[in-house]
C-alpha cells in the first residue's frame, strides 16, 4: 500500500486520472449504458409475448406522437409550469425573508425547516396528502364541521389536488437556490439605491430581483424537471384522467410491457427537458452578464 501511495505522490497526473476513474466507471456504468441501452430499445419492436424483437425502426416515436399522447404531453407542460410559477411565488419571499431579515442566530434552525420533509419517504408524504384531500378527509371534514359545505368537496383525483401535491413536493428546490444567491448579496448596493432615492419597492425591482435570476432560473429548471417526470403524485393524487408523462412511460414498463414504447417516450421527454435546460442557462447566463 506504501509502494501505491508513494507511486502517486510522485505522478500528480497519475493521481488525478486515478481520483476521476471511479466517477467516470460509475458515470459510464449506471447512466451513460443504460441510456444507450434504452435508446437501442427505442429502435425495437414488442413482441407479442412482451419480449423485444431488436429492429430499427421509427413506430415507437411516429406513435409517441399521437393525438391521444400529446394531450397527455400538454397536460404535463401546464402542470408544471403552473408547479414552476406557483413554488417561485410561494418561495420568493421565504428566501428573501431567510437570507435579508433572519439573524444568523435562526437561520441554521430555520432551514432545517425548509428541508425536514425530505427526511420522511416521499411516498408517505403523498398518502398523507391522500388523508387530506379525500372526501371523509380533515379538509371536507372541517368545512362540514363548521357548516361552510353541505357535502364535500370533490378534492381527491382531480388536476387540483396533482398541483398541490406537486407544488408541495418541489417548493424547497425553489427556495435553496433562491436562498444561496440573496444570501450573497451585497448590503452595498441596497444601500447605494436607497442613498440614489429608491425606495423599497424600487430597490427590489430594480436592484434585488436582478440579482437574484440566477437563482431564480436554477430553482425554475429544478421544479419544472422533476414536475415534468413525476409519476408518484400523478397517480396517488390525480387518478387516470390526470395521467402525465412520467405514468405514461412507468406504465408502458410495468404493466403494458411494451419497453420500445416507453423508451421513445422517454426520450422524447429527454430531449424537450434538455432544451428547456439550454434554453434556461442561456437565459440565466445573458440576464447575469447583463448585470454585470
Amino acid at each position: 500500500m506504501e509502494a501505491i501511495l508513494q507511486f502517486f505522490r510522485g505522478r500528480p497526473e497519475w493521481r488525478a486520472t486515478a481520483l476521476l476513474a471511479g466517477s467516470l466507471v460509475w458515470l459510464v456504468g449506471f447512466f451513460l449504458f443504460p441510456l444507450a441501452y434504452l435508446l437501442a430499445v427505442s429502435f425495437a419492436e414488442r413482441s407479442s409475448y412482451g419480449t423485444i424483437e431488436w429492429t430499427l425502426r421509427l413506430a415507437n416515436y411516429l406513435r409517441a406522437i399521437q393525438p391521444l399522447y400529446l394531450e397527455i404531453y400538454w397536460r404535463s407542460f401546464w402542470i408544471a409550469l403552473l408547479t414552476t410559477l406557483l413554488c417561485a411565488l410561494l418561495g420568493y419571499p421565504v428566501a428573501y425573508y431567510l437570507a435579508m431579515h433572519v439573524t444568523p442566530r435562526w437561520k441554521s434552525t430555520l432551514l432545517i425547516l425548509v428541508v425536514i420533509p425530505f427526511w420522511t419517504s416521499f411516498l408517505i408524504r403523498t398518502y398523507a396528502w391522500m388523508v387530506i384531500l379525500r372526501s371523509e378527509g380533515v379538509i371536507n371534514t372541517l368545512l362540514l364541521d363548521l357548516h361552510l359545505l353541505h357535502q364535500p368537496l370533490r378534492l381527491l383525483y382531480t388536476p387540483l389536488a396533482v398541483f398541490i401535491g406537486l407544488v408541495y413536493g418541489e417548493l424547497p428546490f425553489m427556495i435553496l437556490p433562491l436562498y444561496a444567491v440573496l444570501q450573497k448579496l451585497d448590503p452595498a448596493l441596497l444601500e447605494a439605491a436607497s442613498d440614489l432615492g429608491a425606495g423599497r419597492a424600487q430597490t427590489f425591482w430594480r436592484v434585488t430581483l436582478p440579482l437574484s435570476a440566477p437563482g431564480l432560473a436554477a430553482g425554475s429548471i429544478l421544479v419544472s424537471i422533476a414536475s415534468l417526470g413525476a409519476f408518484i403524485t400523478p397517480d396517488l393524487l390525480g387518478g387516470a384522467r390526470s395521467m402525465m408523462v412520467g405514468n405514461l412511460i412507468q406504465n408502458q414498463f410495468a404493466v403494458a410491457r411494451d419497453q420500445p414504447f416507453g423508451s421513445a417516450v422517454a426520450f422524447l421527454l429527454t430531449l424537450v427537458v434538455l432544451i428547456l435546460l439550454l434554453a434556461g442557462l442561456r437565459r440565466a447566463g445573458k440576464t447575469t452578464s447583463e448585470i454585470l
